[in-house]
Formats: C-alpha cells, sequence, structure tokens
C-alpha cells in the first residue's frame, strides 16, 4: 500500500512534467494560429486578398504548412494576373474598336448620313434658295426701276400729264374760273383739286342703298314720315340747307351699320340734325331746344348719349360732300341764274327725301336737277361748260335720276312739310309749279330726255 502510493505520485510527476514541458509548445502553436487568423482579416480588410500572411507568421508556420501556403500564393498569383490580363484584353480591344472607329467609321457613318435623301432638308434648302432667288430678283427690279427713274423720269412725268389731261380734255370749255383770280374767297388756283377730293369722299360717304330691306323694324313709309319731320324742325329753327343734308345722310349712315327700334328713331333723327347743327351752323340751337322740339319724347342726357353714340359708329367722319356744293359748281356754268338755282335746289332736295335716291352720287343728283331745272326753263342745251363743271356727266348719264324725280313730282305727295315747304313765296312756289308741269309733259307723251318739250 505504501509502495502504491508511493509511484502514484511519481507517475503522476513525470506525466505532469511531460505536460508541463509540452504545454509550452502548444501554447505558442495556438498562438500563433491565432495571430495568423488575425493577419489574415486585416489582410483581407485592407488588401481585400485572401489567405496570404506576412512575413512574420511564413517563418513561424511548418514546412508542409509554408507549401501549402506557397502554393496558394502561386494559384492566388496566378489567378491575379489572370484576372488582370483579362480586363487589360477588354480595354485594348475596346480602344482598339474607339481607335478604328475614330478614324475610320466615323467618317464612312458621315458619308452614309449624307447620302440618306431628308426630304424635309431638301424642302428647307429649296425654300431658302428660292427665297435668296426672289430677294435678288426684288433686288434687280428695285435697280431697274431705279435706273428708270433717273434716267426717263422727266419723260414719264410728261406722258402722265398728257394721258390726264387728254382724259379730262374731251371736248372744249371755257375757264371760268379765271375770272375769280382776284377773289381770294373763291380760291381759283385750287378749285379744281378741291371738287377731285370732294368727289373721292362722295363714294366713302354714300349709305347702303339696301338697308331698309334687311331692317327689321324700318320701312321705307316709316322713313319717309321720319325725313318729313326734320324737314319740319329745320324750316322752324331756320337752318342752312347744308345741315339738312348732312343729318339725314348721317341718319342713313347709322342705320346702314345699326339696327335700330321703332320707338327710338326719333331719337336718332334728333341726334343727327344736332351733330349737323354743329357742324354747319354758326351759331347752333341747344340741346333744350332739340328737346323741346321732340315734345317731351326725349331729355337732355338722352340726346347727348345719342348723339356720342352715332359719333362713335360713325367713327367721327363727318367729311360729307354736301350736293349744294355741286349744285353751286354748275349754277357758275349757268351764269347764276336765280330761277334755276331756285328750282334746283327744291329738285335736288328731293333726292334725300325719298328712299329710292340713296346710293346716288350726290355729284349726280346735283347734275340732274339743274338738268331738269333749265328744261323746265326753256333751255335745253346742255353744253360742255355744263359738263365739265357738273363733273363730266353727259345727257345719258343724267337719264336714271331725271326720270327718277320726275316719277316723284307726277306722284301724290307724301311728304306734306317739304312739300308746303317749297310751296311759300320764299321759294316762288317751286313745288307748285314742278309737280304741274311734270304732270303736263307726262300727259303730252313726252320724255324728259327729249331734246324739246
Amino acid at each position: 500500500m505504501q509502495a502504491n502510493e508511493e509511484n502514484l505520485p511519481q507517475v503522476g510527476g513525470t506525466r505532469a512534467i511531460k505536460a508541463a514541458q509540452e504545454a509550452p509548445v502548444r501554447s505558442r502553436q495556438s498562438l500563433t494560429r491565432a495571430r495568423s487568423a488575425l493577419t489574415d482579416l486585416d489582410n483581407n480588410s485592407a488588401a481585400g486578398m485572401i489567405g496570404v500572411p506576412d512575413r512574420k507568421t511564413r517563418s513561424s508556420l511548418p514546412s508542409s504548412q509554408q507549401q501549402q501556403q506557397q502554393q496558394q500564393q502561386q494559384s492566388q498569383s496566378q489567378q491575379q494576373s489572370h484576372q488582370q490580363k483579362i480586363p487589360q484584353q477588354i480595354m485594348n480591344h475596346q480602344n482598339r474598336h474607339i481607335k478604328i472607329r475614330s478614324d475610320t467609321d466615323i467618317d464612312t457613318d458621315l458619308d452614309v448620313l449624307q447620302t440618306i435623301p431628308n426630304p424635309e432638308q431638301h424642302q428647307l434648302t429649296d425654300s431658302i434658295t428660292d427665297i435668296v432667288e426672289e430677294q435678288r430678283l426684288d433686288e434687280n427690279r428695285r435697280m431697274s426701276l431705279k435706273r428708270q427713274a433717273t434716267d426717263s423720269s422727266a419723260d414719264m412725268i410728261e406722258t402722265n400729264a398728257q394721258e390726264i389731261k387728254k382724259a379730262k380734255v374731251e371736248y372744249p370749255w371755257d375757264d371760268l374760273d379765271a375770272d375769280d383770280a382776284d377773289d381770294p374767297l373763291m380760291v381759283s388756283e385750287y378749285v379744281d383739286d378741291i371738287f377731285e377730293y370732294l368727289h373721292e369722299l362722295e363714294i366713302k360717304t354714300l349709305p347702303d342703298p339696301n338697308y331698309l330691306h334687311w331692317q327689321r323694324n324700318l320701312r321705307p313709309k316709316m322713313r319717309s314720315i321720319l325725313v318729313d319731320w326734320m324737314v319740319e324742325v329745320h324750316l322752324k329753327f331756320r337752318l342752312l340747307p347744308e345741315t339738312l343734308y348732312l343729318a339725314i345722310n348721317i341718319m342713313d349712315r347709322f342705320m346702314s351699320k345699326e339696327s335700330v327700334q321703332v320707338d327710338r328713331l326719333q331719337l336718332l333723327a334728333t341726334g343727327s340734325l344736332f351733330i349737323a347743327a354743329k357742324y354747319e351752323e354758326v351759331y347752333s340751337p341747344s340741346v333744350k331746344n332739340y328737346a323741346y322740339v321732340t315734345d317731351g319724347g326725349f331729355t337732355e342726357d338722352e340726346i347727348l348719349n345719342a348723339e356720342k353714340f352715332i359719333l362713335e359708329i360713325l367713327s367721327f367722319n363727318m367729311g360729307y360732300p354736301n350736293p349744294m356744293n355741286f349744285l353751286r359748281r354748275i349754277s357758275k356754268a349757268d351764269d347764276y341764274d336765280v330761277q334755276a338755282r331756285t328750282i334746283g335746289k327744291y329738285l335736288l332736295e328731293i333726292s334725300i327725301i325719298d328712299h329710292k335716291f340713296i346710293g346716288y352720287m350726290p355729284s349726280l343728283c346735283s347734275a340732274a336737277a339743274m338738268y331738269i331745272a333749265r328744261k323746265m326753263l326753256g333751255k335745253f342745251e346742255w353744253n360742255n361748260n355744263l359738263i365739265h363743271y357738273s363733273g363730266g356727266y353727259k345727257e345719258s348719264d343724267l337719264k336714271e335720276v331725271s326720270e327718277l324725280i320726275t316719277d316723284y313730282l307726277i306722284s301724290p305727295i307724301i311728304h306734306e312739310e317739304f312739300f308746303k315747304k317749297y310751296a311759300s313765296r320764299k321759294f316762288m312756289k317751286v313745288s307748285i309749279l314742278a309737280r304741274q308741269w311734270a304732270k303736263k309733259i307726262t300727259s303730252e307723251g313726252k320724255n324728259i330726255m327729249d331734246p324739246v318739250l
């Protein structure tokens, strides 16, 4: 028992001694393995390479492990070199491809694109060439016109003047304006130009001859009643003849553009007279007088508002060539015969009273009025002076209007106030005499255009 007890510690001692001798070696090996694992993790995180130990761990490893690590390193280096070669080949291939396209393919592509037909591009180029060609032709025309103007401007002016003279001078006539050279009020130097301008204006200020047809609430009889009332007011205020002509022209032009209710017709006539009197008269009646004439039908404010509205519709165009101006011009060629001029006034006023004359030129109506007045007095000749000073109207030009005036004279009396006005002594009872004369020649079967009546 003692020997056994003694032997047991000995045996355990030798084992402990061996264990103590082997423990440092095992601990060093475990430390080296742990250190190598740590270094592998560090290298992986730093260099991105897996399983590459550093020099210290490589020297501390056994020979077999070193061989394995060398083999692993060789295989990894081969893989790395292979991986590096592949991207390098790819890059070389791409660079070579890019280089080839930059040298040859781009030029060929451009040539191909240029050869491909583009219709929009062709249209654009054609339009540009057309514009350039037109500009070049315009420049050539301008240059040719400039050369013509500089080379033969005097000849062109002379030929144009001759053409104008030929158009005007188709018959001999006497220069009656030369007698008024000493009178500055007659403006004999500018009278021809003035009447040429008036002939242009009468075309611009003509009312629509068909407005009575499309006006829903207006009939020719209504206009006749309205115009007859305007003649009465005009006579009561003792206004100039030009005022009545302008007032009726304003009314007709307004109704040619605007539709008017029946209950507003009298307001339109009052506003037209109010405007015309302001334009023609030296002393125009006040708006109170016009409000009084309407018998309380319209107030002063309504008349003033109507005035504004009428002027806006007509664009403030009051440049109406009055027929009395043309009648005075023709009367100069008639030696200013008072009787013929008085009869002519009555016949001319018919042209603004009757709706059948809407749309006829004021100068034509004036010439026809003087033509009939002369025939009533036994003057049957329509000579060259009368043709010239009437604006170039020959007898054939006056036929239609003259027949309309004759038809009015033989028809029953429609405008009573107008008839009474010219039936007074002031106007030599011309309305009565004219009607008797017209009925006489009609009953005898004569025509107004006959050479002798």
